[in-house]
């Protein structure tokens, strides 16, 4: 559970940052465009794109890279990497054991 939410807020912390990203990007064009999850990737770990690619295509069903995995390469980064965040810090959040109330005859004595 530990690393789900460690991974839950480094996706977050990645969110945060290809939104400062897009926001810059806004600043210097005037056109608010959104990076593609592919795009991001791409730019800072090709080899592990290319890698994902040649596994899915070759291992697993075609349909899984395209249309499958391909399309959600061009959603944008920081909906992808915000929703998978928030997702696993719901699923491997801490949860508190159920406190037992005392019964109602032991309050009464």
């Amino acid at each position: 559970m530990f690393l789900g939410r460690l991974l839950g807020w480094v996706l977050l912390a990645l969110a945060l940052i290809v939104l400062g990203g897009d926001g810059l990007r806004w600043l210097e064009s005037g056109a608010l465009d959104f990076a593609a999850l592919g795009e991001v990737w791409s730019r800072f770990a090709p080899a592990s794109l290319n890698l994902l690619q040649t596994i899915v295509q070759g291992f697993l069903p075609s349909a899984l890279w395209d249309p499958g995995l391909v399309t959600i390469l061009t959603w944008p980064a920081v909906a992808v990497l915000g929703v998978l965040g928030v997702f696993l810090l719901l699923v491997c959040r801490r949860r508190r054991p159920p406190q037992r109330r005392p019964r109602f005859g032991a309050l009464a004595g």
